[in-house]
């Protein structure tokens, strides 16, 4: 019995001295595969290293981040942030100006009196024969010319021309113009037309025709009743004013 224990105690100790001197070996990165069955590795392998060492840098990435979270968190806390009011809405637009009333249409059948009483200048558009017997007679060797033909064409505007044509072929053009006295409108028989020259009108056997203002009144027939005056030699006429029928 005494043996026994005394090589049971031998035994023993030759494993402790053994397991100690394994740890050593292993501590100087020394391995011994044959006692990888049965005792533990006292150091770590490169593998739980590198783990160890990405656990403690995502470990400080995270505390990085949550530092920058409060602070970011605070920055916005202090912020004061005005509130921008809505734009204005846009203005109205404004309303469409009223479309003017169409100029009467060109008839042959006479003056249309609603726009003639309005004093709506675009009655004129168109041709007019002024019915007339004018003479004149040249001062120097008393020949007289006879004009049997006056036409008088105007714009929507008032602005014209007008020709007259004598027996004998002489022919005088120029420049007229109308307007109505009361363009504002007048009572019906009331209203006057005034078309005017703007001075002597030149003829082309080199004469010429005093200026003229005839004033017109509208009347019963579709044609104008007017007088024809020449300040200059204060000469007065009648003429009748009437629109030119399509065929002439």
């Amino acid at each position: 019995m005494l043996r026994a224990a005394i090589l049971g105690m031998a035994l023993g100790l030759l494993a402790i001295v053994g397991a100690a001197g394994y740890a050593a070996l292993a501590a100087c990165r020394i391995e011994l595969a044959v006692l990888d069955r049965w005792l533990p590795q006292s150091c770590p392998s490169d593998a739980d290293i590198a783990a160890a060492a990405r656990l403690d840098a995502l470990r400080d990435l995270n505390l990085a981040l949550t530092r920058d979270i409060r602070r970011t968190e605070n920055e916005l806390a202090a912020l004061q942030c005005e509130a921008v009011p809505p734009a204005p809405p846009p203005a109205p637009l404004p309303a469409p100006l009223p479309e003017p009333e169409p100029a009467p249409a060109p008839d042959s059948a006479g003056i249309d009196p609603g726009s003639w009483n309005r004093g709506d200048i675009r009655v004129l558009d168109g041709c007019w024969e002024l019915d007339s017997d004018f003479r004149t007679r040249d001062i120097q060797t008393g020949r007289i010319t006879h004009y049997t033909q006056w036409e008088m064409c105007f714009d929507r505007q008032g602005n014209g021309r007008e020709t007259m044509t004598a027996t004998n072929g002489t022919t005088c053009r120029g420049a007229v113009s109308g307007q109505f006295l009361d363009p504002s409108g007048a009572a019906a028989g009331d209203q006057r037309l005034e078309v005017r020259e703007p001075g002597n009108l030149r003829c082309s056997d080199g004469g010429y025709i005093h200026q003229r203002i005839i004033t017109c009144e509208l009347a019963g027939d579709g044609s104008a009743s007017c007088v024809n005056f020449q300040p200059e030699t204060g000469g007065r006429g009648e003429v009748r004013l009437r629109r030119r029928t399509e065929d002439q």
